[in-house]
């Protein structure tokens, strides 16, 4: 190893350039003589070739890695005592511990402190030469120091005379000598829970003369606390007696705040500091299996961000990833709170706060003695989650969803108290918004039987089983049908033809709604060619395409293919999307529908009004078509908000140049109320339920006038189709 006065000399391994020339040039500021490779082959032909006093070698690297080149290097008697420094990432704890298996001296994490980086290399290199000294002192001196980095110290047995290096004195910050006078005083200064270990070490050190290596807190002369290392052993004389104690003492407190950093990464949760899934897991063990013992009982609660995502869509994931931080704050202090203990029976508040995903969460409850105890934890978190949340002049209000399983009714394992949670959590989604639900068997059952669901449904979209209805869209000032929408029926083998809401859900959550689409896309598409080639007049056709479906590569394409190589015209197809699609990733979404439209396809804004945002997304998107939800049309004859709604709605679509549909229309009052207002394209069981296509073709047979307009001002039955 070479000797630099004003510095060293260093190999910088690292495969990204950038890094490469910011750390060479903040090294050669400082003084230091840099030499680079941008590899592990290179770094090592360079190691056999020259000598250098530090190694910055980069973990990650194409062909021989970091580890691998740390091994190697140390198989050569010239790279044994080499400081290598490792460049790593504070978050990869795996490869932190890997790097000091395979002989690391110490890491640097990224992004790197430039300031702190040169300060760094010469800490390594002033350790490595404090090593070089010690190998190449005396040999009394050898066994005690030669592991040692910092200092040694020995004492008399004789006269109890105490003396130690200068570097250990630096350590311990000051005049060490004067302030541990005998053993008994030096003893004192250690912590006083690692206090009994290291006297009985050096009891047996005294009197059987077994070495020692011990690790324990100590507190230096300022009053601060480090950890250290400490290896001793006897020295006899010629008759065997013990006359004095050789050891050396290490400062470890960087390496030993590095492993906890690191135990803490691989139990919490890196955004909020909550204890993890695997954590929460392993404390939820510990307390059932102290709960069995005692008798006790305790609960988990699994609480869930309703609509999270949206949040995420419309602020980004930076204002996403902030709410979360202080929402699991909120969390924290909601269960911590000091009048659980005054309950009767009095509970103890929870132990533990867990994320395990992106915005779920979950609570070990203790001591639960009675359910409304659970429910009261419950009640206060949503309570908690409901305060709005102030980011960037922006008031953000949140609900949450809670499920509730206690031990040992609803479970005697923590993967069955975990699952039923999350159950129950699902059934309190289901009752809407900031509600808490408790699991039982019912919800094993329910579980069960949508397992059972799912997979007929899956067997029955590649079997056959699905069938296509078909609903008219009506121009109420001529009666004539202009259009229809394709809706999906489920013919279940046992169960009878189902409507949507009994499986689309199912198939959403599920991951099928993907097939699904490509199915109805694919009927309705077959449908109009059997129309045609029956010399039916054609209109156009509607169908439903959820979101996921928008998220294939190329839709446009695919749907294209599709219907060209069924033999009809993309233009008598027309997509209904709905507002939540809108919200994910627009600029995406844009590129999407204005390929679609490019195509030929039309385009339709199925629910409008029910979703966020919507207004100032319209004139962003190339849409053809609004369709007021059915919501708005049941009441409004009645005047008040829906009616405003609407009227609203009609008047944007026309402003915008947008054919408006209104669904849902039941009654002659509503139809005439729209026609009135400019919304004359109607959709609803007035005029027709969806039929089956055999029966929808022969209305298509007699399109010359299906609905008598001037029936919509009087008193008698409008209907000419099916009611």
């Amino acid at each position: 190893m070479n000797s630099h006065p004003e510095g060293g000399r260093l190999l910088l391994v690292d495969d990204d350039l950038m890094i490469r020339m910011l750390a060479a040039e903040s090294l050669r500021h400082a003084g230091f003589d840099v030499r680079e490779a941008d590899c592990g082959e290179e770094a090592l032909r360079l190691f056999n070739e020259e000598d250098f006093d530090l190694m910055l070698l980069d973990v990650m690297m194409p062909g021989i890695d970091g580890y691998q080149v740390c091994e190697q290097i140390r198989q050569h008697a010239k790279g044994a005592w080499l400081p290598i420094l490792m460049l790593t990432g504070l978050n990869d704890t795996d490869s932190i511990e890997r790097a000091y298996a395979c002989g690391a001296t110490d890491f640097v994490t990224k992004p790197i402190n430039w300031l702190l980086l040169t300060h760094r290399v010469r800490y390594g290199l002033r350790s490595s030469r404090a090593v070089e000294g010690v190998t190449r002192s005396q040999r009394s001196l050898a066994q005690a120091q030669r592991l040692a980095r910092i200092g040694s110290w020995e004492w008399s047995v004789r006269d109890s005379r105490f003396t130690c290096s200068d570097e250990l004195q630096r350590m311990f910050g000051g005049a060490l000598l004067a302030a541990c006078r005998s053993p008994a005083v030096f003893l004192g200064r250690v912590q006083a829970n690692d206090r009994a270990a290291v006297e009985t070490a050096r009891r047996a050190l005294l009197d059987e003369g077994t070495p020692y290596q011990v690790t324990y807190g100590m507190q230096r002369l300022d009053g601060s606390v480090i950890e250290v290392f400490e290896e001793a052993v006897a020295v006899a004389d010629a008759s065997g007696r013990i006359v004095k104690i050789e050891g050396f003492t290490q400062d470890i407190t960087e390496r030993v705040e590095a492993q906890r950093r690191i135990q803490h990464l691989a139990l919490h949760d890196a955004l909020t500091g909550l204890a993890n899934r695997q954590f929460f897991s392993e404390m939820v063990s510990v307390e059932l299996q102290r709960a069995r013992r005692t008798g006790s009982t305790c609960a988990i609660l699994h609480l869930d961000i309703d609509h999270f995502k949206s949040v995420n869509d419309a602020l980004g994931d930076a204002t996403g990833d902030r709410l979360l931080c202080a929402l699991a704050e909120r969390l924290h202090a909601s269960v911590r709170a000091a009048d659980l203990l005054a309950l009767s029976p009095p509970m103890r508040a929870a132990e533990m706060v867990a994320r395990i995903d992106g915005d779920a969460f979950t609570v070990l409850v203790l001591e639960v003695r009675l359910a409304s105890h659970a429910a009261m934890i419950a009640d206060r978190l949503l309570h908690s989650v409901a305060l709005p949340f102030l980011f960037d002049g922006r008031e953000i209000v949140l609900t949450a969803s809670i499920g509730i399983s206690v031990f040992p009714r609803d479970g005697e394992t923590v993967e069955a108290l975990w699952r039923h949670a999350e159950q129950a959590m699902y059934a309190a989604k289901a009752a809407g918004p900031s509600t808490y639900r408790f699991f039982d068997e019912d919800m094993n059952t329910a579980a069960s039987a949508k397992l059972q669901l799912e997979s007929e449904l899956r067997r029955g979209i590649s079997s056959g089983e699905l069938r296509l209805h078909f609903q008219p869209k009506i121009d109420t000032r001529s009666g004539r049908m202009i259009g229809a929408e394709a809706l999906v029926r489920w013919q279940h083998p046992q169960r009878g033809l189902l409507a949507p809401g009994q499986f689309i859900p199912l198939a959403e959550e599920s991951g099928l709604i993907v097939g699904l689409g490509e199915w109805v896309a694919r009927a309705t598409a077959e449908q109009l060619r059997a129309w045609a080639d029956a010399g039916l007049q054609p209109v156009r056709v509607s169908i439903n395409l959820a979101s996921p479906s928008f998220q294939q590569d190329d839709i446009a394409g695919k749907l294209y293919a599709m219907v060209k190589g069924v033999g009809i015209r993309p233009e008598q197809i027309v997509v209904e999307l709905t507002e939540s699609l809108l919200m994910a990733n627009a600029e995406r979404t844009i590129a999407v529908l204005c390929a679609l439209r490019d195509k030929g396809f039309g385009l339709s804004l199925d629910d409008f009004g029910t979703g966020y945002s919507s207004l100032g997304y319209l004139k962003r998107f190339p849409i053809d078509e609004l369709k007021i939800d059915r919501s708005f049309v049941t009441d409004v004859t009645n005047g008040g908000k829906d009616a405003a709604i609407a009227m609203s709605i009609i008047e944007l679509g026309n402003q915008f140049g947008m054919r408006v549909v209104a669904e849902g229309v039941e009654t002659r009052e509503q139809a005439a109320f729209l026609l009135r207002h400019r919304c004359p394209i109607q959709q609803g069981f007035l005029f027709s339920r969806p039929l089956p296509a055999k029966e929808f073709a022969a209305l298509l047979a007699q399109n010359d006038r299906l609905f008598e307009p001037d029936l919509l001002s009087g008193t008698a039955n409008g209907l000419l189709l099916h009611p």
